[in-house]
């Protein structure tokens, strides 16, 4: 992926990426426009909590296309990103179960994990060029298409 998705996540040169599967660092340059890349800082520095992670799936036909991982720090300002090894990717499987299971994954190697959003391909392509997010978000639920655990309180009063 080009570093503009990094620069557009990344406030301070000094923030590091780990362990960055390329097929899936492609494959979230694909997903993520310019506008994209600037609402997902945005909801990086509104959603997830300082001194936390979270964790983006994105399955194609139960298949873990692309991941990341955004870890702050104490002032929440974000300190890494990764994508998940390819042995995760590739056990992944069914999209519910895979959430759970990259959850625990994350808070092993990351620590805490505030945020954890995992939807099917078309949702996340409609998602991201959406201009009201929570009503795409609560469409790809309604669908089944989306596994949104753990939800921190602002977000959830965000979707209310």
């Amino acid at each position: 992926m080009s570093d503009t998705t990094a620069d557009a996540l990344l406030l301070d040169l000094c923030v590091g990426r780990r362990n960055i599967d390329q097929t899936q660092w492609a494959n979230l340059a694909l997903l993520l426009t310019d506008a994209a890349r600037d609402d997902l800082a945005v909801a990086v520095r509104t959603f997830v909590s300082a001194g936390s992670s979270a964790v983006i799936g994105v399955f194609d036909d139960n298949f873990l296309w692309t991941s990341l991982i955004v870890s702050v720090d104490q002032a929440g300002t974000p300190e890494s990103l990764a994508t998940f090894d390819r042995s995760v990717a590739e056990a992944a499987g069914e999209m519910t179960k895979a959430a759970g299971e990259a959850v625990k994954w994350v808070q092993a190697h990351y620590g805490p994990c505030s945020l954890g959003l995992f939807v099917d391909k078309k949702h996340a392509e409609t998602l991201v060029r959406a201009s009201d997010k929570a009503a795409a978000v609560r469409t790809a639920s309604a669908a089944g298409g989306l596994v949104l655990s753990p939800v921190p309180p602002s977000l959830a009063i965000a979707l209310a």
